[in-house]
């Protein structure tokens, strides 16, 4: 079978098998519902949205939300407009679409940047480039930590996940801009699409704030090295990237919110210096943990493509140790903001992005070390290899191989905390719809306009990928008042 026919099966294969993935993440999405952080988030926007249902009114609205919390509890202006503006609008209605924006947006954004990098920068052939990408996003959602609050639970997964899709959607578009459309009209949404995600990541979570500043002014950089005609569009970019970071960091709330965390714990911060050593360090050490077999066995399938790639590219890969040891810095730097704030690596949602970048550096620092070696000449194939390889040899078998002993490996490593094993085990045993079904018990005491002060039994089923955390038996907790606002309760409580 020539190589060209194997190479178009196996992305068949990996597109139908990420789909597979994906299916049972959307549809145990279905059986999700207000949790914890949601009551309080939507309620205000939940009022405007239930008056008017109107998205610019609601939007409008919670800019003055938005304003309050920066300068009370954080300074994540954008991610708190948008957070709270869309749970306002779908709350408990549609609250399933916090998965397709936040899962569906990860998918589509990590894609898309793979393919600008692979094709645009390296002129790899659709083919090869997509099974690179789809399997490279396929091994990031089945080994994401704590799936829960990267796509499910609304508030966390649409600050987090949301942000980190923004920042992924703001690099490739940069990528794009160095090219130049030929089109007025695509320069234009070019244009537009960098400002908007400009000001949505600056005033983002603090785990890709300071990355993407890093890139954004290394992207600056070259620009001018380069003359690019885009380099003024860029620099005016990264000057309202910096606007934005400053407003973010030095947000009055900041203060405030470290101020109640430190008297109420025992976490303290670090120094500037400190926080950024022992980035350095949790970094190293977190990459020397989560170097696991399945993505070192992904790493052995993806050598022939990589190979295929670097061998037709112009790119010259200069520098490889330079770009590891830069590319192993802006990796660290998502550690620091909670290691100066707070002296900890961070809750589910953060490690979720150390996972997801972690496997962006692994496969970018292979493919580019790779084709250092390939233009220096120290890795050539011989003629007769050459000769096999047109034919196309035993590559599509040795995927077969390898994709089944990945699938071990995967099994081993994530047993039933894979996320789509999970969400398929859930399914097939009722706990998701046993889950929701509880839920629609408590909603109709909640909705009850004859009950004021609201007695929830607890859920029997607490599905590993749906459930976050719950009202308390103490009536003062305050997810119970947040509730008992939400709809309209003098209390809302658990009962034993």
């Amino acid at each position: 079978m020539k190589k060209e026919l194997q190479i178009k099966i196996i992305f068949v294969g990996m597109l139908l098998t990420l789909v597979a993935l994906l299916i049972p993440l959307f549809i145990i999405g279905h059986y999700n519902f207000l949790s914890v952080d949601d009551f309080g988030y939507s309620e205000t926007a939940k009022e405007v949205w239930d008056e008017t249902h109107s998205v610019i009114k609601t939007g409008i609205r919670q800019i003055s939300y938005a304003y309050h919390y920066w300068r009370t509890f954080q300074g994540t202006f954008a991610a708190e407009w948008f957070t709270t503006t869309t749970i306002g609008i779908f709350g408990r209605n549609a609250y399933y679409m916090g998965t397709y924006f936040t899962l569906g947006g990860f998918v589509i954004c990590e894609i898309f940047l793979f393919m600008v990098i692979l094709k645009k920068i390296l002129d790899a052939d659709f083919f090869r480039a997509g099974i690179i990408s789809v399997c490279i996003v396929g091994l990031q959602i089945l080994l994401t930590p704590v799936p829960v609050e990267a796509f499910y639970w609304f508030c966390g997964a649409v600050l987090y996940t949301v942000t980190f899709n923004n920042a992924v959607l703001l690099t490739a578009l940069l990528i794009l801009l160095y090219y130049r459309p030929s089109a007025l009209w695509k320069r234009v949404l070019l244009y537009a699409g960098i400002v908007l995600l400009t000001v949505m990541v600056s005033g983002g979570t603090y785990g890709t704030l300071i990355p993407m500043l890093l890139l954004y002014f290394c992207a600056a950089i070259w620009y001018w090295y380069r003359r690019n005609p885009g380099r003024w569009f860029v620099t005016a970019g990264a000057a309202l990237y910096l606007t934005g970071f400053l407003l973010n960091v030095l947000a009055p709330g900041n203060q405030l919110r470290l101020s109640a965390a430190y008297s109420t714990s025992d976490l303290k911060g670090n120094s500037a210096v400190t926080a950024i050593l022992l980035s350095l360090k949790e970094a190293a050490f977190y990459i020397a943990g989560n170097a696991t077999p399945p993505c070192l066995i992904l790493g052995v399938l993806l050598l022939p493509l990589f190979a295929a790639i670097v061998k037709r590219s112009k790119y010259k890969f200069p520098f490889p140790l330079l770009i590891t040891l830069f590319s192993f810095g802006a990796y660290a730097s998502q550690f620091t903001p909670t290691l100066y704030t707070l002296g900890i690596t961070g809750p589910g949602r953060i490690l979720n992005l150390y996972r997801w970048t972690l496997y962006i550096w692994l496969y970018g620092n292979e493919l580019y070390w790779l084709g250092w070696l390939f233009q220096k000449k120290l890795i050539l194939p011989g003629e007769a290899q050459r000769s096999q390889q047109e034919q196309g040899g035993y590559l599509l078998g040795g995927w077969i191989a390898g994709g089944i002993l990945l699938c071990i490996a995967l099994y081993v490593w994530g047993g039933t905390t894979l996320t789509s094993v999970s969400a398929v085990h859930s399914l097939y045993h009722k706990e998701a719809q046993t889950y929701y079904a509880e839920y629609q018990e408590r909603l109709s005491i909640l909705e009850d306009e004859s009950v004021t002060d609201a007695c929830l039994e607890p859920f029997s089923s607490m599905p590993y990928l749906l459930f976050f955390g719950d009202i308390a038996h103490n009536s003062t907790n305050w997810v119970n008042t947040s509730a008992a606002r939400y709809f309209g309760k003098n209390s809302v409580v658990l009962t034993n």
